[in-house]
């Protein structure tokens, strides 16, 4: 096997592209990243792929630092390529603070790495990767949902610290007014009104050739268990799908048991599993 570093973001994304969109929902993160590095002048991205002695293409994985290495979802993944992806890491010295990807792939990586690295491998969060091409019918909402606004960044910035809090993700916190910012800017995120009252937040994360990803779905505490997370999700799903989408993904703690059988209330199914590891010396 060989591994190849590209440098274009254009002629890897027509070499993995292929491979990828054969799970398009579960690969949303890979082909997410790809396509937003499209849009602007890529910046540090290591993109590499896996090619047999015939020269077929069978794995690719990526790197945006400082955020982690993905692996993605190919059937073509055997524990010998995943394998060789760690053993050519390890040869040519890359930082690897940790993986994140489909849970096969990704178990046999940190397997692989901690033989070759006297590291510990932490892990972060089990996620459940669902896919929805079709709304179930569900009560009409109570609410309405509209774009977050400038005047809304203050208040906001409150809603983002605890709702990276709450999902663990608090290596976030350090840049949450910069996200904020730019959530506002790129027309992002989406407050939903009770009354007119902000109740529930939710977001549009990256884009794929086909679908997009939804995000960010967070509730104050004092207004939880009133379903409004449910509706927030239903409407801005619902209105993804009438933009084009032809489905609409996103990730839950599968710890978490609650917020699962919300989404699949709205239709949304489990396409697979996804686990993050970090890596401590």
């Amino acid at each position: 096997m060989e591994v190849k570093h590209h440098v274009s973001v254009k002629e890897y994304t027509k070499l993995v592209g292929p491979l990828l969109l054969k799970r398009e929902a579960e690969n949303n993160l890979s082909l997410g990243i790809l396509h937003n590095q499209t849009q602007m002048t890529p910046k540090g991205i290591y993109m590499l792929s896996i090619h047999l002695k015939n020269g077929h293409c069978v794995y690719s994985v990526l790197r945006t630092p400082p955020h982690l290495w993905v692996l993605p979802s190919v059937q073509s993944a055997s524990h010998k390529v995943i394998c060789h992806l760690a053993e050519h890491l390890d040869q040519q010295n890359y930082q690897v603070p940790g993986v994140v990807g489909e849970a096969e792939a990704v178990q046999a990586f940190v397997d692989a790495w901690k033989k070759r690295r006297r590291v510990k491998a932490k892990i972060h969060m089990k996620q459940g990767v669902y896919a929805l091409t079709k709304l179930n019918n569900m009560k009409k909402a109570r609410g309405n949902l509209r774009l977050a606004r400038e005047s809304d960044e203050e208040w906001l910035l409150g809603w983002f610290k605890q709702y990276y809090k709450e999902t663990n993700e608090t290596h976030e916190l350090d840049e949450v007014e910069q996200t904020v910012q730019k959530l506002i800017r790129m027309e992002k995120t989406y407050i939903y009104e009770v009354g007119g009252e902000s109740v529930s937040m939710v977001s549009r994360a990256r884009s794929t050739p086909n679908g997009a990803t939804v995000n960010g779905v967070y509730t104050p505490d004092c207004f939880k268990r009133n379903g409004y997370a449910t509706e927030a999700v239903h409407l801005l799903t619902r209105k993804l799908l009438q933009e084009g989408s032809q489905f609409c993904a996103l990730y839950t703690d599968l710890t978490n048991s609650a917020s699962n059988s919300i989404y699949k209330k709205i239709g949304y199914e489990k396409s697979g599993e996804s686990l993050v590891y970090h890596f401590i010396e």
